[in-house]
């Protein structure tokens, strides 16, 4: 009997066994992996840092949109409360005219003062015609030689309507000094002999004055 061993191979020829090294492949798996996910992660910040951006301008531009508002609301603030000024009433005084009186009534008992001007005296007449004569004595505030006219305005309203001027002396167009006083007379016509009216000076500069009269 022989004692060679079997080794279950047909023609006697022994089994070689075979070993694979397994680590450099799960070494490049994982190494796959890992860049994935950094790639991953890169996205996700980029994504971040658009978003916080994005976020980041959304907010700097709104108090510039807000300020913007504000400032357009009080700009129509000021707007709106020049507007009333103008066409407020300050010195308000209400008087009566009498178609009866021969003589002309005063109707401004005190200065009105202006910035280039002062308003030192009002008188009114009603006549016969249905027309109103007003005298209006004022003094230059200003620096240098000046005309009512490049001063202040003066406007007649008896209920919504301006009165038309009708006539106006030759005084109306001098030429005063500083500090110098004149005076002229202007004639309105009315609408009827029952309305107030409301005599305006209106200056180039500065606030409205108005003083109401009645008419009996």
């Amino acid at each position: 009997m022989s004692n060679k061993r079997s080794t279950g191979v047909p023609g006697g020829v022994p089994r070689k066994r075979i070993f694979i090294d397994a680590a450099p492949f799960f070494s490049l798996c994982l190494e796959h992996n890992l860049a994935e996910r950094v790639l991953a992660m890169i996205k996700q910040l980029r994504v971040f840092i658009l978003l916080s951006a994005v976020g980041l301008l959304t907010g700097c531009s709104q108090p510039d949109s807000d300020q913007e508002s504000s400032s357009s609301k009080a700009s129509s603030v000021t707007s709106s409360t020049s507007s009333q000024a103008l066409t407020s009433h300050s010195g308000t005084n209400t008087l009566t005219l009498n178609r009866q009186a021969d003589e002309q009534k005063v109707l401004l008992n005190q200065t009105w003062q202006f910035e280039q001007l002062a308003i030192t005296s009002v008188k009114g007449e009603l006549d016969d015609d249905q027309q109103m004569e007003l005298e209006i004595g004022w003094r230059n505030l200003a620096t240098s030689n000046q005309h009512f006219a490049d001063l202040a305005t003066v406007t007649v309203h008896q209920g919504d309507a301006e009165l038309a001027m009708v006539e106006r002396d030759d005084d109306f167009t001098d030429s005063v000094a500083p500090q110098a006083d004149e005076d002229f007379e202007i004639t309105y016509q009315l609408d009827n002999q029952t309305q107030p009216l409301k005599i305006s000076i209106v200056p180039k500069k500065g606030t409205a004055k108005t003083l109401t009269v009645n008419l009996e």
